[in-house]
């Protein structure tokens, strides 16, 4: 959650903001933490008048006993005697405004970086940059749905027979070539420095509700039944959470690659990217995360975008890189920028993966914490993807499909693949 000292101090600026996301809705948020903030205040101020009261009446007492004086003593002890009840009653009402204004600020989206271009639509992304050659075929291509269904690569009838659409099972070489997937970027990164990390694929609420707003993101989440848990939609709400209450030492980042699969329902996506594994509800993916002082912010959200890029270029796949619009930044972040590999069958760039800083929005939340001369501030979390497995694996099939049907494996791979250069087809 943003600094309620800039809610305080300039809540203007923080409705230009919710603006600028396109999320007016919840402009109103802003005055009712105003209105509760202030009612908190005054409650405060009368339980630090009492509390000044009782040490006053204390140090009255101390004196009047060493003069002798008991019966004024006595007077003021019994005086003093009701002060804490008075404490505790209103200590009740600021805890009351205090878990009030928790709620409520938890709900207000992080305040945007600069840079963010303006706009409410895809179409108001910037492009960034590209790299690669668009990829000329002599033959009629097939997307990657075909690819996979026609080298019986992917069975979706019985995931769908046995847990509903956009489930699936996976074969033969494409369980191989997801495998090897993940080892190449973990690879990659853990040469940066990065130390990999399998976390636990179900969060409680508390930890949860730290890395992500459950109010906007929970309608994508899976919910265990009569339990305290849900399942995870990326590592990053894991890691985010690694560290929760802690002092950190961020002499250097904290950096973690995060590997697991990841859950989400798809609330909203009816319709889209039904058939294949482009969208699903089950998925691997390495992802980056990095803890960090505010010094390193911009130098640690660099290096994670241009990780990714590394992995892309390694595999020869090409990419372009979009700097997010203020209506298409989650609510968490302060900036998002995704890389769009390219659909030959589609003739266009899709998301394979984002880099996002959420700057302290989820560090308040969590509790984490770094000392600096003496201070201790809230810790920078940069998160972005190394790899998006799944549907890296859709970009990978169309662009390197070959007359004959079957699939090339870039030469980067080949080694993960036990020095296989084709999948698909046996002779």
């Amino acid at each position: 959650m943003i600094d309620i000292k800039i809610l305080r101090e300039n809540p203007k600026l923080v409705k230009e903001n919710i603006k600028k996301k396109f999320q007016e809705d919840k402009l109103e948020l802003v005055d009712k933490v105003l209105d509760l903030d202030l009612k908190w205040r005054k409650e405060k101020k009368k339980v630090d008048d009492l509390r000044s009261s009782r040490n006053k009446i204390s140090a009255s007492i101390n004196e009047l006993m060493k003069k002798g004086s008991k019966g004024e003593a006595s007077k003021l002890i019994s005086e003093a005697k009701k002060i804490p009840a008075k404490i505790s009653k209103v200590e009740a009402k600021t805890s009351k405004y205090l878990k009030e204004i928790r709620e409520i600020m938890i709900r207000i989206p992080n305040m945007m970086h600069e840079s963010v271009p303006s706009g409410g639509e895809e179409k108001d992304n910037v492009e960034l940059r590209k790299w690669g050659e668009i990829p000329k075929f002599d033959f009629k291509i097939k997307n990657h749905v075909d690819l996979v269904e026609d080298l019986f690569l992917v069975d979706s009838k019985k995931g769908s027979l046995v847990a509903g659409s956009r489930f699936y099972y996976l074969r033969g070489d494409l369980v191989l070539l997801n495998l090897a997937l993940q080892r190449f970027a973990l690879d990659v990164v853990m040469k940066k420095n990065f130390l990999p990390i399998q976390p636990p694929y179900m969060l409680n609420k508390q930890s949860m509700g730290g890395a992500v707003s459950l109010a906007d993101f929970e309608e994508n989440i899976y919910k265990i039944e009569n339990e305290d848990l849900f399942l995870i939609g990326t590592s990053e709400h894991s890691l985010a959470a690694m560290h929760q209450n802690e002092n950190l030492n961020l002499k250097n980042p904290l950096k973690y690659a995060g590997l697991s699969s990841c859950f989400r329902k798809e609330a909203g996506s009816h319709g889209k990217d039904t058939k294949g594994i482009f969208r699903v509800h089950r998925f691997e993916k390495i992802e980056q995360f990095v803890f960090c002082a505010e010094r390193d912010e911009q130098a640690v959200f660099d290096e994670i975008i241009s990780n990714q890029e590394e992995i892309f270029k390694l595999l020869k796949i090409p990419y372009r890189v979009l700097a997010l619009c203020g209506g298409e930044v989650g609510g968490t972040m302060a900036r998002t920028y995704d890389l769009e590999g390219w659909f030959p069958s589609q003739k266009k760039y899709r998301e394979l993966g984002s880099t996002s800083s959420a700057t302290t929005y989820q560090s308040r939340k969590l509790n984490i914490r770094y000392q600096e001369k003496g201070k201790l501030f809230h810790s920078y979390t940069v998160n972005g993807t190394a790899m998006s497995v799944q549907r890296t694996m859709c970009c990978l099939l169309e662009n390197y499909q070959e007359k004959d049907g079957s699939i090339k494996i870039p030469k980067i791979l080949q080694p993960y693949m036990g020095g296989a250069k084709k999948i698909g087809i046996k002779k």
